[in-house]
């Protein structure tokens, strides 16, 4: 698939999990886990694939705006995962959340995904797959500390298989309840 199509079908998947994780009740909690994966695989697996492909298109402002936008969004992430789906402050933070990233979405739709256009076919092809596997390998949790292609690209081996331990971890505790 194309890396255009793979980004805005990730940003249309995330746009709906906004909406599921802000529902009260028994399945927030796994709505609000689902929402903080698919943002950071999804933020990782542009940091080190997509922005410096823009970059090599020509897009080096827009990369690099898009890439300042993530770190806000990575600490008010961090911020959110802090308070969790029940705590106090989880609405208003997950809205302030959502306009971010959203607003950040646009841009990238606007801005960066266009000049992606100039690539090669079968590179755009090969960028798509290149941003599916990130988002299996990538970490799953906040970690505002890591920001950037080459900080990401060296925590991905050791952060992600830990994230998705603990995850597991939490789903198989949360099961015996």
């Amino acid at each position: 698939m194309d890396v255009t199509t793979v980004l805005k079908d990730q940003h249309a998947d995330i746009r709906r999990a906004f909406w599921r994780a802000a529902v009260p009740g028994r399945r927030r909690d796994a709505e609000f886990r689902r929402l903080v994966r698919m943002l950071v695989t999804h933020e990782t697996a542009e940091q080190v694939h997509v922005h410096p492909a823009a970059r090599r298109t020509g897009r080096m402002a827009a990369a690099m705006a898009r890439a300042h936008e993530e770190e806000a969004a990575d600490q008010m992430l961090a911020r959110l995962w802090r308070i969790g789906p029940y705590g106090a402050g989880y609405l208003r933070c997950l809205r302030a959340l959502r306009r971010s990233v959203l607003a950040h979405a646009a841009m990238e739709e606007a801005q960066e995904i266009p000049g992606l256009g100039r690539l090669s076919r079968g590179r755009r092809w090969l960028l798509g797959q290149e941003v599916r596997l990130a988002r299996e390998l990538a970490p799953t949790r906040p970690h505002p500390r890591v920001t950037g292609a080459l900080a990401n690209r060296l925590a991905m081996p050791v952060l992600g298989p830990a994230d998705r331990v603990r995850d597991l971890i939490h789903e198989r505790s949360t099961h015996r309840r």
